[in-house]
C-alpha cells in the first residue's frame, strides 16, 4: 500500500518523516513511498542542523549531501558558468573524473544521449528547457498532454514544440529519461536507481509554474535519499529559472524504499541522526 508524506512543505522534514516511518516498518523497507514537497527550495535553521548530522553520518562513506545532490544537478558549475556553457564544462570534468566501469551520473544522462540517427548526441535537458519556455510553446496554446512514456526516447519525444493543432489547455509536459535500456537492460547491479523524471508546466495563479515528479525503482534513505531530494530541487530550480517559470511542487515516488541503517553504523546511530 502506498504511503503519502505531504504534511511538510520542505525537503528535510518530509524526508525525515519518511525515514522515521521506514524505521518502524517490517524489515525497514516499504513499497511506494510518495513524498510531495510544495516548497522544495526552503531550508530552515532546523533543517540545516539535520543536514549536518546526515553529513557526519555520510563521512565514512566518502559522501556528502552536496556530492550526492551534484550527481543529479551540478549546481556549483551552473552558477559558475551559466547556461549553456556549464553543459560542456560538466562533461569535460566527468571525462577526467569518471570511474572506470561506472555508468556515470544522472546529470550526464540528462545532458547527453545518442541522437536519433546514431551519428551524434543530443542534450535532453536543454531541449526540455526550450520546450517549457513560453517561446517554445505552440502558437495556439499549451499542450494539455504532450506525451507520457515510461522510458521516453529524447531524440523523438523532446523536439521543440511547434505550431501543431489539437486539444490545448494550460499545461505542458516533458520527460527526461535517466534509464538507458541499451546500457542498463542487462544489468542486475550497479544500475541507476532514478528511473524517470516528468516535468509539468501548469497555470499557477497569475503565472505559470513547473512541477517535477521523480520515480525511483530503489531508494536508500540513509545513504542517498536526502541528497537525491536536494539534487532534484536544484534541478527543478534550474529548469524553472531558465524556462522563466515559477518553481512548483516536487513529488518523489520511491517504489522500493529502504532505511539502510548499516551505512550509518547500525540502528542506534541511525536513530540518533534521525532524532528518534
Amino acid at each position: 500500500m502506498a504511503v503519502l508524506f505531504d504534511t511538510h512543505s520542505r525537503v528535510v522534514p518530509t524526508w525525515l518523516a519518511a525515514a522515521k516511518h521506514l524505521d518502524s516498518a517490517p524489515g525497514r523497507s516499504a513499497r511506494n513511498i510518495v513524498l510531495e514537497i510544495s516548497d522544495p527550495l526552503a531550508i530552515t535553521a532546523e533543517d540545516t542542523a539535520v543536514m549536518q548530522r546526515v553529513d557526519a553520518a555520510l563521512e565514512p562513506l566518502n559522501l556528502t549531501l552536496r556530492t550526492v545532490a551534484g550527481t543529479i544537478f551540478p549546481l556549483d558549475m551552473y552558477r559558475r558558468h551559466k547556461r549553456p556553457d556549464f553543459y560542456g564544462k560538466y562533461k569535460e570534468m566527468l571525462k577526467r573524473g569518471k570511474k572506470a566501469g561506472s555508468w556515470g551520473t544522472y546529470a550526464l544522462r540528462m545532458m547527453e544521449r545518442p541522437s536519433k540517427d546514431g551519428r551524434g548526441t543530443i542534450n535532453p535537458l536543454e531541449m526540455l528547457v526550450q520546450r517549457l519556455r513560453h517561446d517554445g510553446q505552440p502558437v495556439n496554446g499549451s499542450f494539455a498532454s504532450a506525451y507520457e512514456l515510461s522510458i521516453p526516447e529524447p531524440a523523438i519525444d523532446l523536439p521543440k514544440a511547434s505550431s501543431n493543432t489539437g486539444a490545448y489547455a494550460d499545461a505542458a509536459e516533458g520527460d527526461v529519461p535517466t534509464y538507458n535500456p541499451a546500457v542498463d537492460g542487462n544489468r542486475w547491479l550497479n544500475m541507476p536507481c532514478l528511473s524517470h523524471l516528468s516535468f509539468k508546466r501548469v497555470a499557477d495563479g497569475d503565472g505559470q509554474a513547473v512541477h517535477l515528479t521523480a520515480m525511483y525503482r530503489s531508494h536508500h534513505y540513509c545513504a542517498r535519499a536526502l541528497g537525491n531530494l536536494l539534487g532534484l530541487s536544484q534541478l527543478l530550480s534550474f529548469v524553472a529559472k531558465e524556462a522563466e517559470l515559477e518553481v512548483g511542487t516536487l513529488t518523489c515516488l520511491s517504489s522500493h524504499a529502504v532505511l539502510d541503517v548499516d551505512e550509518w553504523g547500525g540502528v542506534a546511530n541511525t536513530r540518533a541522526v534521525l532524532g528518534i
